[in-house]
Order: structure tokens, then sequence, then C-alpha cells
């Protein structure tokens, strides 16, 4: 397979749109939203211009709140061409070259800590990128897939919360993007469903038919939420994208 065509973040001006146009609340969760949603692919950038994780984390805490203070994004223009995540990438390397003239960096975690962010995650999403050798869009639009399966995963585990299936789908749901059930040691269909108490038919119909359906509706709602307007076929394609990562990291 070829590595992903750039959609996803073409369509992305939407969300501008919202934090441009909405109520003081709307912009607010619209805001806090493109700051979770694009984190981990800014500092993936980040560390591939050889930024440590601590300067990473700094350089990039202080990108989101020229963001926000700044009204940075009021300066996008979709309709010249270029992508979202292209733009940002400019914008974060001109911040960059200027902090690294200046030889100094904010620290995290001062008057400008607006939002919560997984650094963690953005640093998994990085090595995921190092290791498989993917250029520079290809990572960025991979880390803003991985970042909505997180959301539908989560959504995923409280809808069975409190379930008799909430230990199921909690071992099911590490499989679910792979093209196939796992060789040993991981458990085999038959002991899984031992393990649970039912039947191996019963859990093959669960995990492909329920769960599977679940978690890629799931995965196009939190995509249409974070960019109103995207297409079916663009989401079709973003999900292609994470089935092919999962099946090379297998």
């Amino acid at each position: 397979m070829t590595e992903s065509a750039r959609l996803f973040p073409i369509t992305s001006h939407t969300l501008i749109q919202c934090i441009q146009q909405g109520d003081a609340s709307e912009r607010q969760l619209s805001l806090a939203k493109f700051c979770t949603l694009y984190y981990p692919a800014i500092y993936g950038f980040a560390r591939m211009r050889g930024l440590s994780v601590d300067d990473a984390q700094d350089r990039v805490q202080d990108f989101f709140v020229e963001v926000v203070r700044d009204d940075l994004l009021a300066k996008f223009d979709p309709e010249r061409g270029s992508r979202l995540s292209s733009w940002l990438m400019t914008c974060f390397k001109n911040l960059d070259l200027n902090e690294r003239a200046k030889a100094g960096t904010r620290k995290r975690g001062g008057q400008h800590e607006f939002v919560s962010f997984d650094t963690d995650f953005a640093e998994r999403c990085h090595h995921i990128a190092h290791v498989w050798h993917l250029t520079e869009d290809s990572a960025q639009d991979l880390a803003l897939a991985l970042s909505l399966w997180r959301s539908a995963e989560m959504r995923l585990r409280a809808r069975y919360l409190g379930t008799s299936n909430e230990s199921l789908v909690s071992d099911l749901l590490p499989l679910v993007l792979a093209p196939r059930w796992p060789e040993a040691p991981a458990l085999t269909q038959e002991q899984m469903a031992s393990k649970h108490g039912t039947t191996a038919v019963r859990l093959k119909a669960f995990f492909n038919r329920t769960l599977r359906a679940q978690a890629e509706r799931f995965f196009a709602e939190e995509a249409a939420l974070a960019n109103p307007g995207i297409t079916a076929e663009e989401i079709s394609e973003l999900w292609r994208m994470l089935r092919h990562h999962a099946e090379r990291a297998t």
C-alpha cells in the first residue's frame, strides 16, 4: 500500500471557522479541540526537527499559546490553496527559529497553561513515524488520525462501561484495527471466548459484526465533529490509513 493521500488536513479549515465565528462558549470548545487534535502532529514535527522531549514540549506549548493569545489562525487563508497542517508547520518552524536565535524558551506549567496536553501520546506517535521512516506530511496525517481514533476508542469503552461485555471489549479493542487475529503468544479466539464465558462463534460475531462496525462508525463521527464538512471518502481514507499502519505494526 502507498502512504495516505493528504486529504484530512485540507478540510480542517472548517474547524477554524467554528473558532472564529462561534460564540464565546463554542469558540473556547473549538480551540480546545483544535489544540488537542493538532498537538501530536506539531509535537512530532518538533521532534523531527531535532528538539529533545523537554524542549519539544516547551516549544509546542509556546506555539499553542501564540495560536490562542495572538489569534494566529485568523491569518490562515484556505482560499490560497495551502493545507492547514503544512501552514501550521511553517508557522511552528518560524517560531522555533526565533526561539533558537534567542536561545531560550518559556517553561511549561506557567501562566499560559490553558489546556492539558498528552505528551506521552504525542511521543508515541512520533516514535511510530520515526521507526517507519514516514515523511513529515505522512507523519502529520497519521498523528491526526491516531488522535481521532483515540477519541473513538474512549467512546467505545464508555459505551460498554458497566455492562457484561466491558471486560471483553477491553481485551478486544487493541485488535480492532488489526487485519487478522494475532498469533501466539496472544490468546486464540477459543481461549479468549473461554476467558469471558462465551463461545468462539459468538465472540467472532460480536468482534467482527458489532465491535468493528461500531469502531468505524465512532471514528467517522469523531472525524466529522472535528471537521464539519469532511466527506465520506476522506473519512474512509483516514480509516484505511489506520488499518494499514496497524497491519505494519503486526
